[in-house]
């Protein structure tokens, strides 16, 4: 009785106490369970690279050290670095302290190592492509770990909860587990070419490639502004969406030009040779790739090219719409194509109110068109100096563009 009348009479302190105990004991298991796993990994990895006599392969780790708030480094330092060690790697890492850093440094390198760990987010791994796809000959696989803060691609193969959580550690080396069995796959890479309308050669921009694909609208603007309003918590994602009410501009004008998609024939092989060593002009599509000339790779078997008579056909159209989203996808015949959706639907008044949850989860939001193609062309109409496409990430001037895939272009861990 004699508890029960203590913790009566201070009943703020027992509950703050309690509060206390009960974070300290969680927080404590938590540590003891990502203890224990790691342990584990740890002893995999070490004991498959003494079982191998192979000499000790050589990975360039490419890190931004500012992703994900700047807590990138230190995950990796803790978590990722010392399975690499016990597996026998020779790591080298890459800092990057500049936009563009990363891109330059690969191509520049003499020798590719045998692996690119990608340490990062987005942006990184366009870059760590982009320095890959300028390089001429057999390029080096690569793996992703899900260290930024917006890796659309690792997202969806691997659960990411929470900073201390153990589901994110065992994110990490779900990530860098295909790399220590040596698993890769080809991947296809997306290929962005600002469009000249002048027919001035000197004024040719070089292409830059991605992962994830083009977001370009309403829904990437409401994203990208979120972290404006930190202050509420949460919901900031829901109060970016609702003070997007009062914007002026709610669509984007656009013409597109598409082609079919083909499973690769004589003109696709010989659209990817016909490039030209031009000088770059300054802009926001500088810094952006050399020459490049795709190479089949020695593992990728070979196979005849035919004509495809309806590869060089194009169609046409004009769209007014609130987003557009352009991604690389895998269709039922087994090859790459682009799927780029236009959504349409969203207005001002009470029924974008309503819509606010669908408009956070932009995936749910239905689009108007979808157009299934192996190149498209978007061709902004109207005042588009406050526009700007989201490629991967990273921002650029909206436009004219051709986006276009390149089938089975990399190696991917995974």
């Amino acid at each position: 009785m004699n508890y029960l009348r203590v913790i009566r009479n201070n009943w703020k302190k027992c509950t703050f106490g309690a509060c206390v105990s009960v974070y300290a004991l969680q927080s404590l298991k938590t540590h003891i369970e990502i203890e224990q796993y790691m342990r584990e990994f740890s002893a995999k990895a070490q004991s498959n690279a003494a079982a191998t006599s192979e000499r000790p392969k050589k990975v360039l780790v490419v890190m931004n050290p500012v992703a994900n708030k700047k807590r990138s480094e230190k995950f990796f330092k803790n978590y990722c670095e010392p399975v690499l060690h016990l597996a026998g790697y020779s790591v080298d890492i890459l800092r990057t302290n500049h936009i563009g850093h990363a891109k330059t440094y690969i191509q520049e390198l003499a020798s590719l190592p045998d692996a690119i760990v990608v340490a990062g987010g987005d942006g990184t791994s366009s870059e760590v492509v982009t320095g890959l796809m300028r390089r001429r000959g057999k390029l080096c696989p690569i793996t992703v770990l899900p260290l930024g803060r917006s890796v659309q691609d690792a997202s969806k193969k691997f659960p990411i909860f929470g900073v201390k959580d153990v589901e994110y550690v065992k994110s990490l080396c779900s990530a860098l587990e295909p790399m220590l069995k040596d698993e890769s796959k080809y991947q296809s890479v997306l290929r962005f070419d600002v469009i000249n309308e002048t027919d001035d050669d000197e004024q040719h921009l070089k292409p830059i490639y991605g992962l994830s694909g083009l977001s370009w609208g309403l829904l990437k603007d409401i994203d990208l502004a979120k972290d404006k309003y930190w202050y509420f918590g949460p919901l900031r994602h829901y109060a970016s969406a609702a003070f997007r009410y009062f914007a002026d501009n709610w669509s984007l004008k656009t013409d597109y030009v598409y082609t079919p998609p083909c499973p690769g024939c004589i003109d696709c092989a010989s659209a990817l040779q016909r490039q030209e060593d031009v000088p770059l002009p300054a802009g926001r599509f500088t810094n952006i790739l050399f020459k490049y000339k795709k190479s089949i790779p020695s593992e990728e078997p070979a196979r005849a090219l035919v004509k495809n008579d309806n590869c060089s056909n194009k169609f046409e159209g004009s769209i007014e719409a609130n987003q557009i989203n352009i991604k690389c996808t895998q269709n039922k015949d087994n090859f790459a194509e682009l799927e780029s959706q236009f959504i349409s639907s969203l207005e001002p008044g009470w029924d974008y109110i309503m819509q606010i949850p669908q408009v956070v989860g932009s995936s749910s939001i239905l689009p108007t068109l979808v157009v299934n193609s192996r190149t498209i062309q978007l061709h902004p109409a109207g005042e588009m100096a406050d526009k700007f496409y989201s490629i991967d990430g990273e921002e650029y001037d909206a436009r004219p563009i051709k986006v276009s895939v390149v089938p089975n272009a990399i190696k991917v861990f995974g």
